[in-house]
């Protein structure tokens, strides 16, 4: 049971969110322009604040509806695997399924707003943390980079700091590195001082 939720996890984060709203809307590859990227930040960027903020919203969704079936089925016995490690490992699969979705030729996104949902409820206290600091940060800075991988290293130590399970410490640090990862080109235009 719990490989085929990781594998309904990873299909439901696959959902490009963002392409499909920007193919529907301006009949636009949304890869085409700004980062090339499907997310809710250049999904903004090319169809409007309003559009990029309903990309956010979905490319949450999509990861929050498979961790909150993971629960109920823990929670009622169905599911009787170790929880932090059947949350984390849902969590991750959600992510990696936004970041290299089998509908794009695993070409998908930074997995900024997935990654955030998906632990929403698995490590809430470390969630609120975190999303406190990439708020704040916007008071200090317009890119939302830097915001983002902050709140990656975020997520990952109060996670550690805050006591919660080995696994879920675990998950959140791939969370993080997939994270770099994803960001990587970010990271350069960042060094060199080119990033927007």
């Amino acid at each position: 049971m719990l490989a085929l939720l990781i594998i309904l996890s990873y299909i439901m984060g696959s959902i490009p969110s963002g392409y499909i709203i920007v193919k529907k809307k301006l009949n636009k590859d949304v890869r085409d322009y700004g980062s090339g990227n499907i997310g809710a930040t250049n999904v903004g960027r090319v169809a409007g604040k309003k559009v990029g903020k309903i990309t956010a919203i979905l490319d949450m969704l999509k990861a929050i509806l498979p961790v909150v079936l993971t629960q109920i089925l823990l929670a009622n016995n169905i599911l009787t695997t170790n929880r932090s490690l059947s949350l984390g490992l849902v969590a991750l699969a959600a992510i990696l399924g936004h970041n290299y979705t089998i509908f794009l030729k695993f070409k998908g996104g930074k997995g900024v707003a997935t990654s955030a949902a998906a632990f929403m409820f698995i490590v809430p206290k470390a969630f609120i943390v975190t999303a406190i600091v990439f708020f704040g940060l916007k008071l200090f800075t317009k890119i939302v980079s830097i915001r983002s991988l902050t709140a990656a290293v975020v997520l990952c130590l109060s996670t550690w700091l805050l006591g919660y399970d080995k696994y879920l410490v675990i998950s959140t640090f791939i969370t993080a590195v997939l994270c770099f990862w994803r960001h990587r080109a970010n990271i350069k235009r960042l060094i060199n001082g080119t990033e927007k």
